[in-house]
């Protein structure tokens, strides 16, 4: 294979989309796709991406496929969004394709002319590329998050600066590696990885998609960790545009339960109510007139405003028929005014004796909103792996059949 041969690709239009779904482990649904190159060759053979795309790489050809895949792209999620609209499909960048403004440019023409929701595309670009780019390419991928699009990080954590990366870069989704993925159940050192990477997305306030899901015991372990998107052959293989719609209208719903979010909640709490009693006790030391008293680093003191609230409102709201989540929102919220009320003792000048009670009252109530948030997860872990199990029992599982069938 040479250049000359991927040039004959594009103009005899023989590279095709495939499409890859990505489930929701919140609501069980599929959410979108993942857009994968295919080469379908006049013999019938289908190549794939790894054995072209890096020779088009290394020249500007990996431009010309862009530039000629997109406005497919773009009629096939029209059709895709006739049948759902909610779906969101991304498709894979180079950074040659962002080393000057053109490129970002004609995304956001091209998808204002087709009246498209910028909400239905997500652009993805490998961590490695991320790594390798300059101030420059990222001017020029700035546009795409300013007009709502959003952008994932492929491939996280395979590179050796992962964390810098995502400070400097508008990211809004990271796409964990299918290697760190499928290393998860050999150790339990794998599996914080995993886990750590979800909860820092999770304090960002970034998406986290699991790639290379392919057992139950992986989905399972995803569940549980706080994840909220997968997808890998254990989901489905990419399925050409046909399939991937045939795919979608069946409404397939998988075991999901948001337990890991439950988890995600409690140490939402731990750590808002250390927040304010850290303030609170470095204010109270300080000279009754001092200026800092009037302006606190308190976080939220709204019940409806804090992480635990959100997700109270959110998507918490999968549990509201359950006690333990209807016997939440009391205590959470008198605890939320005994912070408020030492806030506002802290701007009188009060002293740590003078707060003292009021912080073992802040305790006692935090201790009753942790209980019920335990109580919960208890429950939702049980019932979780009962449902899953009877899921599977009953076949509702679809069959995975061969990309190329």
């Amino acid at each position: 294979m040479n250049e000359a041969d991927i040039v004959a690709a594009i103009n005899k239009n023989e590279l095709v989309f495939y499409y890859q779904p990505k489930v929701s482990l919140i609501t069980g649904k599929v959410i979108g796709a993942e857009a994968l190159l295919r080469w379908h060759r006049p013999d019938g053979v289908v190549v794939m991406p790894d054995e072209f795309i890096p020779l088009a790489e290394r020249s500007t050809l990996v431009c010309d496929i862009t530039r000629h895949m997109f406005p497919k792209l773009l009629k096939d999620l029209l059709v895709l969004l006739d049948i759902d609209g909610s779906l969101t499909v991304s498709f894979n960048a180079s950074a040659r394709d962002f080393h000057n403004a053109f490129f970002a440019r004609t995304v956001i023409e091209q998808m204002a002319d087709a009246q498209l929701p910028v909400g239905s595309l997500q652009v993805e670009l490998t961590e490695t590329v991320t790594l390798e780019s300059g101030d420059t390419i990222r001017s020029h991928i700035q546009p795409l998050h300013e007009a709502g699009i959003s952008l994932a990080m492929d491939d996280f954590g395979i590179g050796y600066s992962s964390l810098d990366t995502l400070s400097k870069w508008p990211f809004t989704t990271i796409k964990l590696d299918k290697g760190i993925v499928g290393r998860m159940l050999d150790s339990e050192k794998n599996a914080t990885i995993v886990e750590s990477s979800v909860r820092m997305a999770h304090e960002l306030g970034i998406n986290v998609v699991a790639e290379g899901v392919e057992n139950n015991a992986q989905y399972q372990r995803l569940l549980e960790s706080g994840c909220t998107k997968v997808q890998g052959f254990w989901i489905s293989r990419p399925l050409p545009l046909e399939r991937f719609m045939a795919f979608v209208k069946e409404d397939i719903r998988w075991s999901g339960m948001p337990i890991g979010l439950i988890h995600m909640a409690i140490i939402d709490h731990v750590q808002w109510r250390k927040q304010l009693v850290s303030e609170a006790a470095k204010l109270a030391v300080m000279p009754k007139d001092a200026p800092q008293r009037q302006f606190p680093a308190a976080p939220p003191l709204s019940c409806d405003e804090c992480r635990l609230g959100l997700w109270y409102r959110g998507q918490g709201q999968f549990f509201r028929s359950r006690r333990a989540f209807q016997e939440l929102e009391q205590p959470h919220c008198d605890f939320h005014e005994v912070g408020k009320r030492l806030m506002e003792m802290v701007a009188l000048g009060a002293n740590l004796d003078e707060l003292t009670p009021y912080l073992r009252e802040l305790s006692g109530h935090s201790m009753q909103v942790l209980n019920k948030l335990q109580e919960l997860e208890n429950e939702g872990l049980f019932d979780m792996h009962s449902a899953h199990e009877q899921w599977l029992a009953h076949e509702l599982h679809p069959s995975r059949q061969p990309e190329t069938a």
